[in-house]
Order: structure tokens, then sequence, then C-alpha cells
């Protein structure tokens, strides 16, 4: 099953028992949906620990450090952060360039 499946199925199951469980224990309509969204959330928030468990369980290298990896990762970090300030530079000149005051330079 995919994880946004898996996902998908907890909320809804979490909904549904949340609900008949808050119907059955409590009359009013407001604590009803109040513990209705609590038990939604909570299986939400359970079901997103396990599929990042799970997911990093996949992923998990027994390298806890990988240099190479690292500098890669930081010279692609780099190189975006140079070209957005070239970017920002350039929209500063072009704003830079306009005469907002009507006047002739």
């Amino acid at each position: 099953m995919k994880p946004l499946n898996y996902l998908n199925l907890s909320v809804a199951m979490g909904f549904f028992l949340g609900l008949a469980f808050s119907i059955a224990k409590f009359d009013e309509p407001e604590v009803i949906l109040f513990w209705t969204i609590v038990s939604t959330i909570s299986f939400y928030l359970i079901a997103m620990l396990i599929i990042s468990v799970y997911t990093w369980s996949l992923e998990f290298d027994h390298t806890i450090f990988d240099k190479n990896n690292l500098e890669k990762r930081l010279e692609f970090f780099d190189k975006e952060f140079d070209n957005r300030e070239k970017e920002a530079q350039n929209i500063k000149h072009y704003l830079q360039s306009f005469n907002f005051n009507g006047s002739e330079k």
C-alpha cells in the first residue's frame, strides 16, 4: 500500500471511530464534534509518524555521515543561492532604472 493511501485510510478510520465513540459516550453536539476532531487529528499524527519511520527505514544507509553526498548538496544549495542573489540584484537594478518622479533625467 502506498504511504498516502495508508494515511488516507488512517484518517478516515480515525474520523469514524472517533465519531462512533463520541456519539456513544457524549450527548452534547459540541463535545461530540470536539472529540471527533481530536481523534481524527490523533490518528493523522500517529499515521504520519509511522509513515515517516517507514520511509526513513527505506532510505536508511548504514553510513550516518556521508561527506561526499553532503558536499554535493551544499554545492547545489550554494549555486542556487548565488542564482537567487543575481536574480534579486537584476530586479533591484531594473527597478532603480525607472524614474518614478515623472521628470526627465
